[in-house]
């Protein structure tokens, strides 16, 4: 099966019986919770007893989850990431990336890091939820602002881990990418820069969500996998002005067949100054032109386009710092994973 095939309706189906499981197993009262901080302790003071830990407190156990195996010996070599939500084709509401990542990790033979060791142990503590936090800043006298901070920079680390393991081409369950998250800002730098993965390796099972500012033929740019592996949703803010899009364009990489692409892309966002007047001159060259005196009664193409002139095409990511519009719908973030 091809990296980048959609999800089966078997894949779909497994997706939300693993989101039932994992709901069933987080906790929603306090009880529940006091068990699970006492599980959490345990787990600590078991390892230390063993000579598996050198943690002397609570929150030095968390960290060094992150330090476990990140690779699950009965997959593969190809390694899922994710972030956010979708609604595949024959699914019936949205669901949860994490989930499909899971199930397609099943089916395809792909690492997940939810299902390797140090994941799966992080990911059962449920330590994202606010009422896990509550419960060990209660019990165990935790600072509740630290104990974030080193739950977040956990599943950091973890995913980065993840991330440099990486010995082939990846797959992306992903919508668009936002930089805020842990795959746009610590897991595709990582992938991109990695020698068996790169722009060509990252493969996308679910398409680019159109977005009404963008012309067919730059949505289309957009979308190729190697360039979407590079852009960012904040790139193409409406907001923003078009040619600060195609100052970010010029500095991606493209493949050689996308050369022309790429040198038309970056000339059709730099002559407008709003997306709205990008949208009204591509409606207005969709519309057939009327014969002239030399062709009367006759309805003729639009006149070409000049061809682009050619620019800088320079080498590179551009992470950039602003605002990020509003993130695709998500279900209650799973820490240090998808903010």
């Amino acid at each position: 099966m091809m990296l980048d095939a959609p999800p089966s309706q078997e894949e779909i189906d497994t997706a939300f019986r693993l989101r039932e499981e994992y709901t069933k197993a987080t906790p929603s009262t306090e009880s529940e919770a006091g068990v699970l901080a006492g599980r959490i302790y345990g787990d600590w003071q078991a390892a230390h007893a063993e000579g598996r830990s050198t943690a002397t407190d609570l929150l030095s156990f968390i960290r060094e989850v992150g330090k476990g195996s990140v690779t699950a010996e009965d997959r593969g070599t190809t390694r899922a990431f994710w972030a956010y939500e979708s609604q595949p084709e024959g699914a019936h509401e949205p669901i949860e990336h994490r989930f499909l990542a899971r199930a397609l990790g099943a089916s395809r033979g792909m690492q997940v890091l939810q299902d390797t060791d140090a994941g799966r142990q992080m990911d059962s503590y449920r330590l994202e939820n606010k009422l896990m936090q509550r419960t060990l800043e209660k019990d165990y006298g935790l600072d509740g602002e630290e104990l974030e901070n080193v739950v977040n920079q956990t599943w950091v680390t973890l995913s980065e881990r993840f991330a440099m393991a990486a010995e082939g081409p990846v797959v992306a369950l992903v919508g668009e990418i936002a930089e805020r998250t842990v795959l746009g800002k610590d897991e595709l730098p990582v992938l991109l820069a990695r020698p068996k993965v790169g722009k060509e390796g990252v493969k996308f099972p679910v398409p680019l969500p159109e977005r009404d500012h963008l012309p067919p033929e730059i949505h289309a740019f957009v979308a190729h996998a190697p360039h979407r592996a590079q852009i960012r949703m904040e790139d193409y803010d409406p907001n923003k002005k078009p040619k600060d899009f195609a100052a970010k364009l010029a500095g991606i990489e493209v493949p050689d067949n996308q050369r022309e692409a790429h040198e038309a892309a970056m000339w059709r966002l730099s002559t407008a100054n709003t997306y709205d007047e990008l949208k009204a001159r591509a409606e207005q060259s969709a519309v057939p032109q009327q014969g002239s005196a030399f062709t009367p009664g006759l309805t003729t193409k639009p006149a070409t386009r000049p061809a682009a002139p050619r620019g800088p095409t320079g080498h590179g990511v551009y992470n950039p710092t602003a605002i990020a519009p509003p993130a695709p719908a998500v279900a209650p973030a799973h820490a240090g994973v998808e903010r």
